[in-house]
């Protein structure tokens, strides 16, 4: 048999412990059929063989985001970019030339500005933004996200006041001497507006998604776990594969509510496009202290989050969603939360007689030692976002929140992996940057508590072979293996002997899924 492609003269990490190295790679259709030498490969290099010699370029599996959120992505591709602005002047002169290309009165939507950034050293305001975009509504994202700045028109058409109220774990911000509205809004009081943005068309989010898409191949990962978060995503889902612009594999993941709705969504791929799972929610979040806790939050002694269900709901949720087919995926983030969600799977688990069901707890953030062994008994994937842990330590000053001996058992990753508990890794975005690379170098150079910082190959495994597992597709994909699927990345350095600070910065080379070619930085020219 002679291969359809073959890399050769390349640092191949297959991830796979019986063959950790390589030199090269065949393939043919849309399998691996060699991992070796390229005296190995040679063998298999017809005429028609496309071989690509990588001059010492790493490969390493198809890298995998297990929480992603594919539509708002695409939503914010067709926002303004802030991110170059080096002053309030200069996010002005942004503005302005955006606005010559908006209808008067359409919403424009921004992200990426940094008041530290700014040579004014401070935030723009009410003043700033109507003086650029007075006819048209501005929603404008601090990088962060978590700091939005809108102008008089967006107020206006909110019908936001000085006397409007502030949900819980929000600010609006007020000029001290005036009482008057600055313009800035905070954490949860970001979403103020939202209610009277319109939401796009179902073919301007076909378009959004699709650009997404393409930077999500481009970002080296070939398949993603799409977190759903309503029922308009779905055919779109569907229509993006028809026309083959999903590019990627996708495990959809729907909210528990929609269950019904996907009676009938199957493809002649299961491999490429299936619904794999659903998010039963259990307690909110740390940021807005909302997440569910045993103790009550260090700085807010009279509040201690709380549970959104109760235990009997929580287990009849999880038996119907595995009785769907579906993996239960329970979003669980404070101690009383995963104690919650794991005595709903520890009583599932006694009643099923059938296909045994993976659990999956998504954040499992604050922990303890009790918690990791029931974790360990049951075998459940803890699914964690990198960045959003960086976040919360930085961001949300969760020493402070929680106080130092919780803290202390805030994702403690190495502990996880210790106990043997399988850890993956997704981004979170567009909450949090899509980088995979950036998220495994934030599991490595963790600067709060360093002993739960990973190895490379710890951080490796999130992305690739564990993230396989999390959807019970390790035996198709998440090492490179004869047999298995041909989803490779091809990166410009190795991350496993980068220096840890600039595992980020690594390129993306080459995307393949499905033994082709979905991005390539540069010619394909052997």
């Amino acid at each position: 048999m002679s291969a359809d492609l073959a890399l050769i003269n390349a640092n191949v990490q297959t991830m796979n412990p019986n063959r950790p190295v390589a030199k090269a790679v065949a393939i043919s259709k849309n399998k691996i059929i060699k991992v070796g030498t390229n005296d190995d490969i040679n063998h298999l290099i017809g005429k028609n063989t496309k071989v690509l010699s990588l001059g010492g370029k790493t490969v390493v599996p198809g890298l995998i985001d297990t929480h992603i959120h594919v539509a708002d992505f695409g939503k914010c591709l067709l926002w303004l970019d802030l991110t170059s602005a080096g002053s309030i002047k200069e996010l002005q002169s942004l503005l302005r030339e955006h606005v010559k290309r908006t209808p008067s009165g359409r919403w424009i939507i921004g992200r990426g500005w940094n008041p530290n950034h700014f040579k004014e050293k401070r935030l723009p305001n009410l003043s700033d933004l109507d003086e650029a975009a007075p006819d048209n509504p501005l929603i404008l994202y601090h990088e962060s996200a978590m700091i939005c700045a809108v102008n008089s028109k967006a107020l206006e058409i909110a019908d936001m006041t000085e006397q409007t109220s502030v949900p819980s774990g929000g600010t609006i911000d007020k000029n001290p001497q005036t009482g008057k509205l600055t313009g800035i809004l905070r954490d949860s009081a970001t979403s103020l507006l939202w209610q009277v943005v319109p939401e796009p068309t179902e073919d301007e989010l076909l378009s959004a998604t699709a650009l997404a898409c393409q930077k999500i191949v481009e970002a080296g990962l070939t398949s993603v776990h799409w977190i759903v978060l309503s029922k308009e995503e779905l055919p779109i889902i569907q229509r993006l594969h028809a026309k083959g612009k999903l590019l990627v594999r996708v495990n959809v993941i729907i909210p528990e509510a929609l269950l019904e709705k996907t009676v009938g969504f199957q493809t002649a791929d299961n491999l490429l496009l299936h619904v794999g799972g659903a998010v039963i929610a259990t307690d909110g979040y740390l940021d807005s202290k909302t997440a569910a806790l045993f103790e009550p939050y260090s700085d807010e002694p009279n509040n201690s989050g709380g549970l959104l269900c109760t235990q009997e709901t929580l287990t009849a949720s999880v038996k119907k969603v595995s009785a769907a087919g579906l993996q239960p995926i329970i979003h669980s983030m404070g101690d009383k939360a995963v104690d919650a969600a794991l005595k709903a799977i520890e009583s599932a688990s006694k009643q099923m007689t059938g296909k045994p069901v993976r659990f999956r707890i998504e954040q499992a953030a604050v922990l303890n030692k009790e918690l990791i062994k029931r974790l360990k008994t049951q075998k459940v994937v803890v699914s964690v976002q990198p960045k959003v842990i960086t976040s919360e330590f930085a961001v949300w000053s969760a020493t402070e929140c929680l106080g130092v001996e919780r803290a202390k058992w805030l994702h403690p990753l190495k502990t996880l992996l210790k106990e043997g508990v399988k850890v993956v890794g997704g981004s979170d975005c567009p909450m949090e940057p899509l980088n995979p690379l950036l998220g495994m170098q934030e599991a490595v150079l963790r600067k709060n508590f360093c002993e739960q910082r990973l190895s490379i190959e710890e951080a490796m495994r999130m992305y690739t072979i564990d993230a396989a597992y999390a959807s019970i597709e390790e035996k198709v994909k998440g090492s490179i293996e004869e047999g298995k699927l041909a989803d490779l990345t091809i990166l410009s350095n190795n991350p496993m002997t980068a220096s840890t600070n600039k595992i980020k910065d690594i390129n993306i080379e080459m995307t393949i899924i499905d033994g082709k070619v979905g991005y390539s930085k540069h010619s394909l020219n052997g």
